[in-house]
């Protein structure tokens, strides 16, 4: 790849490293982090301003549940590239590191508001961000954060929507608003009846 050549030139230790990214890539799709992890460590020691290497890497960790390591890869990654397309996964990072909410705000709000960036990102973002505020005791701030993704998305049944509905419906049946809790889950079922517990969820608020 041409970052690859840049930064190492065209010989065989570009090679090498572009070979090793493509087997921590397809380690990554085979859900095979642990096997990322160990290729793509040594590419990322040959080529660290190589920034496919550093967001691989860092991907591949972040799998493994090494979120302090995945952590400093996809910051990495953000600093070469000035991107924000892994800032769902840096969110989540620093969310299951126990770090402080606005930390995880700033890093899923610009990820959220991006709308040319991949919707399954920024719906990831959107769920880690208003999780993290629920977790915080703020039920209200995680709602308006759901909100900023799914109302402009009225037709979005994807599967990175219904997620995003399902934790919207359980925010708001947190929140004593059942009305709106029952809407997500009904358009949650009339896509896939069998998506996750929102059938029996919707079943339990109707028989209330």
């Amino acid at each position: 790849m041409k970052e690859i050549d840049r930064a190492l030139g065209s010989g065989r230790r570009a090679r090498d490293v572009a070979l090793a990214l493509s087997i921590g890539s397809a380690a990554i799709e085979a859900s095979r982090p642990d096997i990322a992890v160990e290729v793509l460590a040594w590419a990322k020691h040959e080529a660290p301003r190589v920034s496919a290497v550093r967001e691989a890497y860092g991907v591949a960790l972040y799998l493994d549940e090494d979120f302090a390591a995945a952590l400093t890869e996809l910051q990495a990654y953000r600093r070469l590239t000035g991107r924000v397309d892994q800032n769902h996964l840096v969110a989540d990072c620093l969310r299951a590191l126990g770090r402080d909410v606005d930390r995880v705000a700033e890093a899923a709000a610009p990820l959220l508001d991006d709308h040319k960036a991949p919707e399954d990102r920024r719906a990831e973002a959107a769920i880690v961000w208003a999780a993290a505020l629920a977790d915080d005791g703020d039920v209200r701030a995680g709602r308006a954060v759901l909100r900023r993704f799914l109302e402009p998305r009225r037709g979005g049944d994807a599967e990175h929507d219904l997620r995003a509905r399902w934790l919207a419906a359980d925010l708001a049946q947190r929140d004593d608003d059942h009305v709106e809790a029952a809407r997500q889950l009904e358009r949650i079922v009339a896509t896939d009846p069998d998506f996750l517990d929102a059938r029996d969820r919707l079943e339990d608020l109707r028989d209330a």
